[in-house]
């Protein structure tokens, strides 16, 4: 989620120049949770792959011989608008290589979504405010 600080940087590398409260009123009738949900309802997809299955035209084989993909964990896929964009072998949120179970993978897979998705939120947050200041 966008704060006005952050809108106000952005505004100024861009040579724009508004006080904070410009900002804070622009940005106070914009619902950014709405946004960041639709986002993540209508442009991300997860599924959590069977280790059987070829992705992109990649034999499984293949895959699973990568130093990173565990024997024994889990592995996801997100797409955004239907576009792998992300083959997750293990929990990214934890340093070093930690296998995902299946009691645990689709809650770390949509933290993971939700952060991504915050990026796309944000910028078009950005866009709207922008288009309501200038």
């Amino acid at each position: 989620m966008l704060t006005k600080i952050q809108v106000w940087k952005k505004l100024n590398e861009m040579g724009v120049n508004k006080s904070l409260a410009e900002i804070d009123a622009v940005l106070s009738q914009i619902d950014q949770q709405a946004i960041l949900n639709e986002i993540i309802q209508n442009r991300f997809r997860i599924e959590v792959w069977d280790k059987q299955s070829p992705i992109n035209g990649v034999p499984a084989e293949k895959i699973i011989a990568r130093d990173d993909v565990l024997d024994d964990g889990e592995v996801y896929l997100v797409y955004v608008d239907g576009n792998l964009i992300y083959l997750q072998p293990h929990d990214p949120f934890q340093a070093g290589i930690v296998a995902m179970t299946s009691e645990n993978v689709m809650e770390i897979a949509q933290r993971h979504v939700e952060q991504i998705a915050t990026q796309y939120a944000d910028e078009q947050v950005f866009e709207m405010v922008l288009e309501q200041l200038l």
